[in-house]
């Protein structure tokens, strides 16, 4: 998000520039190792150069495996383009150069794509401890390093070398930056308005949908009908039952899964951040090197058991990031800490009404939220005696609040067969069904870069344009223009 960076251009395009970014301190994030032997802590810091020597500070041994590493990371990073490419070239094309073999050696990109994480890191080769601190990223996008493709983990790597950056006065900005832009180019942008089902005409093609207004529903009828809802959403619960059979639609849903569930608590505290001796940096806690293992043997415990057994917290202070924050809610902060889980834990409950869950599904988040609290205090022993309230948010709370489904808050899983060249290819913009387009994290990767680049795939198909060239010109015109001035 620093100026002249591609993604900052992008979003300054559909928030006509209004959108403003604090760059959160240095180190934005800190790794931190709890084993047999005490606390380790590994801080990444901002810049490219701070980055690779705080690591080789910790690892002074291991300085050849993190050159090999980072150089990997640039190389497989630099060829995203081939990921875009895959979406737009004509699917038989991709097929054929797959038949050959040759979909792989078209960039060092779509190589890794095949690659674990945990197959480079072994490679390279780096120490179980330093394996561990390279892959201290995965929750990011939910999938831990065997089962993860090296290209994904590069690109986010590469993503945040510059540092990590939060909108001012908080993420909804975003939207609240982006609506006048819909309006004034003529859309209308409506809230409490469900979207119940994809209207299908006698021929079989999208041609509106049906929309909750109170009790009632409403039919709204246009020529084209785009989808952010994810895959299975569109899939498995807005098209009508005659759709969801079709043999392209349910070849398109074999070639995926659901991703990881999270949980969430949300803490209130009193005291300002100076106070309370908060940051903007990101923590990161793990009990384990073997970040598969941990994470296997935590996911198949019985739900009774598996508070006492998190294998990793992500902690985060969003207040202490955004400098408006103080004069809109003074002697107030804020911590948030993530979580994975099994949405099979909590399915049971999903029947019944959000807010009025039985006593044993309230038992179970509060075993959750007391596990994350007793953590958040030994980071922070300043906040004993600060919280206000604590809240739980469990896979339910995300399929009630984001309709994620099966509350996999990064939508389909971003595992190797989701990443794999081929798999990458077929997922597209157009679906199976006419006039029926898909937008959003499911159809590039997860994030808002992510977000922002399924959106203009999907952009680009409906135009029948090349929205990515269109931008590059936009870029250089406008740079052009500050030049001359």
């Amino acid at each position: 998000m620093q100026e002249g960076s591609t993604g900052r251009f992008i979003l300054d395009q559909i928030t006509d520039g209004q959108l403003d970014w604090a760059a959160l301190s240095s180190p934005f994030d800190i790794m931190v190792l709890e084993g047999p032997s005490g606390r380790k802590e590994f801080p990444m810091y901002s810049g490219e150069k701070a980055y690779i020597q705080g690591l080789k500070e910790k690892f002074p041994q291991e300085a050849a495996a993190i050159d090999k590493y980072m150089k990997l990371v640039k190389v497989v990073s630099s060829g995203v383009i081939y990921a875009v490419l895959l979406k737009l070239i004509p699917l038989p094309v991709i097929q054929l150069l797959s038949k050959f073999g040759l979909l792989t050696r078209l960039s060092p990109f779509l190589w890794a794509s095949t690659q674990s994480l945990s197959q480079v890191l072994q490679q390279l080769p780096a120490s179980p401890e330093l394996q561990a601190v390279l892959s201290y990223i995965f929750p990011t996008y939910g999938v831990t390093p065997k089962h993860s493709a090296f290209s994904l983990h590069a690109l986010l790597v590469h993503h945040y070398l510059k540092g990590a950056f939060y909108p001012r006065g908080g993420s909804s900005e975003i939207a609240f930056h982006t609506i006048p832009v819909i309006e004034r180019a003529g859309g209308a942008v409506l809230t409490r308005a469900t979207v119940q089902g994809v209207l299908l005409d006698s021929a079989g093609r999208a041609c509106g949908v049906s929309v909750k207004k109170g009790q009632e529903l409403v039919n709204i009828y246009c020529p084209i009908v785009v989808s952010n809802a994810g895959i299975f959403n569109t899939y498995q619960c807005l098209l009508p039952e005659s759709a969801r059979t079709l043999p392209d639609v349910k070849k398109q849903l074999g070639l995926v899964r659901h991703g990881l569930s999270m949980f969430s608590v949300f803490i209130c505290l009193r005291g300002t951040k100076k106070d309370l001796g908060l940051e903007s940096t990101n923590y990161y806690i793990y009990f384990d090197t073997d970040m598969d293992k941990a994470m296997e043997r935590y996911l198949s415990m019985p739900r009774e058991k598996a508070a006492a057994h998190i294998p990793l917290f992500f902690i985060t202070s969003p207040s202490s990031k955004d400098p408006t924050w103080e004069d809109r809610f003074p002697d107030r902060s804020t911590v948030e800490v993530l979580l994975p889980t099994a949405f099979e834990w909590f399915e049971e409950w999903q029947e019944e009404p959000q807010g009025k869950r039985s006593s044993d599904y309230e038992a179970l988040k509060h075993s959750f939220v007391e596990a994350a609290l007793s953590h958040i205090l030994k980071l922070y022993p300043q906040l004993e005696g600060k919280v206000d309230s604590a809240t739980g948010g469990s896979p339910l709370t995300n399929q009630f609040y984001l309709a994620s489904a099966r509350g996999a808050c990064y939508g389909v899983d971003h595992d190797l067969g989701r990443l794999h060249p081929r798999v990458m290819a077929s997922i597209r913009a157009q679906s199976p069904i006419p006039n029926l387009y898909l937008t959003g994290q499911d159809i590039f990767i997860c994030g808002l870069m992510g977000t922002l680049q399924g959106a203009l795939l999907c952009s680009s198909a409906i135009l029948k344009r090349n929205l990515f060239l269109d931008l590059k010109k936009l870029n250089s015109r406008i740079r052009a223009q500050k030049k001359k001035n």
